[in-house]
């Protein structure tokens, strides 16, 4: 490790500025920057007798720290005396932020004799926060003929580490065990698996949501979705939640997302915080979906390789339609395969066909054909990043996360697709982090086997940054940095969560909310509505109201064991409910539907 470089001064009052403000209606004759010598040391003072202010706006940067003293002199001649008998001067020093004010310090001194001479003294205060644009406050109060003084206020910044580049892919519709470094058979996912080889992989991870708008607002906010409360196609995210890119772009990085649109339209509330947010790539446009993206991600790639960049990719290409360009298409097919593409949304007749059985070989055909799309994504999307970051020498230099939002069900529970279930095949995910070589150490190739959650993945960025100054957002989050289970310090067990609201996109499917804790899975069911059967082309299941499994000895979810363990079930009840009631009460703000992003959704199978 190098050696500490000196701090950075990011502000110092600069020689012979005055200090404004009038002492009774007068101007001030004391708004003055001065040498003084105190205690054999000549010092920079501004001369402030009260009532006198200034201050300083602009930046906080992490860790930043204001160092300065305070003091106040003996009368001047011709003053035989002051308006109190024990003469004081107050002196503070307040954070206005936003629409916020906090006093960081405040300290009162006594006027010395003229024996005494001069008062003073010096003092440092942490400002524990980071901010784009602030303003701090110098405040003195007290008698007017107080002869009081700053001593030379600097904000002093600890040397800012190189900004790391940061990738965060998102694959939309990505079941984790159908990836070849989470065991799967077929060989879907090289390119994956080789980051994978570099970085660290979580075998257990689980999104907070088995649909795509929900799921992303949590992986970019770490909250919940009873806590950011984005349920329905019709929410979008409130401003007074921060994202990833806020903070990333207050601390120093240039944001820019490349999606697939849809439900990662801006109507959401997405595009907060990042200098650039393209919605318009391969959310209609499937076929090469991944290519799009992949191409336009990398032509800005090169052309802001110099600046500290985050860069957010998003890609529906797994989900279906299944319609990939040959030969990927082709690759896992069977030789008397019925379809060589499919929609299967338009096949079931939308969300009233999701309860459709089908034979085996139609089953079997539709996974070849979804796996082919993990194949096509994995070579023109994560093969090709890796080529690029590597020819541009940013590829050891970056943090690289790959995950989802959700699985895929292929009818494991008796429905297809994804959206209605909690079922580990619709909310289980791959999250694969690569380090920057630096950092990486002894982590290359690690496979942590504990529970974590996609809500876990900000947390872990800013732990990995350092940013301190975050500190107070951490503490507002539901995720937890993975650094230190990473290290091998953390011992305490995780648990996840996750819902479905009821009727979502006008589904006729009841709400659903699961709680996965120390290697059980409960899940409790509102109950199908009477209309919902009329709904459906193909009657939905008969759901119990608790679902209770036990994921260790039986990973299918195939015996529920809810009647068995009637106290588990009562004990991880009351937890739920417990978490619920904590929850933050937002004003739920909406999401207007253009008739372009309506489009958009009726091309990925959710409106009709």
């Amino acid at each position: 490790m190098k050696g500490r470089e000196k701090q950075r001064i990011d502000f110092r009052i600069p020689h012979k500025t005055e200090v404004r403000e009038s002492v009774e209606g007068k101007e001030n004759p004391w708004g003055l920057i001065r040498k003084w010598k105190l205690g054999g040391t000549e010092r920079e003072i501004i001369a402030a007798p009260p009532p006198t202010k200034f201050d300083y706006r602009g930046p906080i940067h992490p860790g930043a720290e204001i160092n300065f003293g305070i003091g106040v002199a003996s009368p001047a001649e011709g003053i035989s005396s002051l308006s109190s008998e024990s003469p004081q001067v107050t002196f503070r020093v307040i954070l206005k932020l936003r629409e916020k004010e906090k006093t960081l310090f405040y300290k009162r001194l006594i006027l010395p004799s003229p024996s005494q001479g001069v008062s003073f003294s010096f003092h440092k205060v942490n400002l524990s926060t980071t901010a784009p644009e602030a303003r701090l406050v110098f405040q003195t109060e007290g008698p007017s003929e107080a002869s009081s003084f700053w001593i030379n206020p600097i904000l002093i910044s600890p040397p800012r580490p190189p900004l790391r580049p940061i990738i965060l892919i998102s694959i939309d519709t990505l079941r984790a065990d159908h990836l070849g470094c989470y065991g799967y058979e077929r060989a879907t996912s090289s390119h994956m698996d080789a980051v994978a080889k570099e970085g660290v992989l979580f075998s257990q991870v689980y999104a907070p949501s088995p649909w795509t708008l929900p799921s992303h607002i949590s992986l970019l906010t770490s909250l919940y979705v009873y806590n950011h409360q984005v349920e329905t196609e019709n929410d979008r995210l409130s401003p007074a939640i921060p994202t990833l890119a806020d903070i990333l772009r207050r601390n120093g990085y240039y944001c820019a997302a490349f999606t697939g649109g849809g439900f990662l339209n801006t109507v959401y509330g997405y595009s907060r915080g990042f200098d650039f947010y393209r919605d318009d790539l391969g959310g209609v446009f499937k076929q090469e979906g991944a290519h799009q993206v992949a191409q336009a991600s990398l032509s800005w790639l090169r052309r802001n390789k110099d600046r500290p960049f985050f860069l957010f990719i998003h890609t529906y290409q797994p989900h279906t339609p299944y319609a990939c360009p040959l030969p990927y298409k082709a690759r896992f097919l069977p030789p008397q395969a019925k379809w060589g593409s499919l929609d299967l949304n338009g096949y079931l007749g939308g969300k009233q066909g999701i309860f459709k059985p089908l034979p085996t070989e139609e089953k079997e055909n539709i996974i070849a054909l979804y796996d082919a799309e993990i194949l096509y994504t994995d070579e023109v999307l994560i093969g090709e990043l890796i080529t690029t970051l590597k020819e541009l020498n940013l590829y050891h230099r970056s943090l690289i996360i790959i995950t989802s939002d959700h699985g895929e069900e292929f009818y494991e529970h008796g429905s297809w697709g994804h959206g209605q279930d909690l079922y580990d095949e619709s909310l289980r995910i791959p999250l694969i982090i690569k380090f920057p070589e630096v950092a990486s150490g002894r982590v290359k190739g690690k496979r942590i086997e504990e529970l974590v959650r996609l809500i876990d993945v900000l947390p872990t960025v800013v732990d990995f940054l350092g940013l301190k100054g975050e500190d107070e957002i951490l503490t507002q989050v539901d995720g937890r940095s993975l650094l230190p289970m990473i290290q091998g310090k953390e011992n305490s067990l995780r648990e996840s969560l996750a819902e479905v609201a009821a009727d979502v996109l006008s589904s006729h499917l009841p709400q659903r909310t699961a709680l996965i804790f120390q290697g059980n899975k409960l899940i409790v069911n509102q109950p199908f509505k009477p209309e919902a059967f009329k709904f459906f082309a193909y009657p939905p299941p008969q759901l119990p109201p608790v679902e209770l499994y036990d994921l260790v000895q039986d990973p299918q979810e195939t015996e529920n064991l809810g009647a068995k363990k009637p106290k588990l079930v009562r004990q991880s009840i009351r937890h739920l409910e417990d978490l619920f009631r904590l929850a933050k009460k937002r004003d739920k703000r909406k999401a207007r539907l253009t008739q372009k992003l309506k489009e958009q959704l009726r091309a990925l199978g959710y409106i009709k």
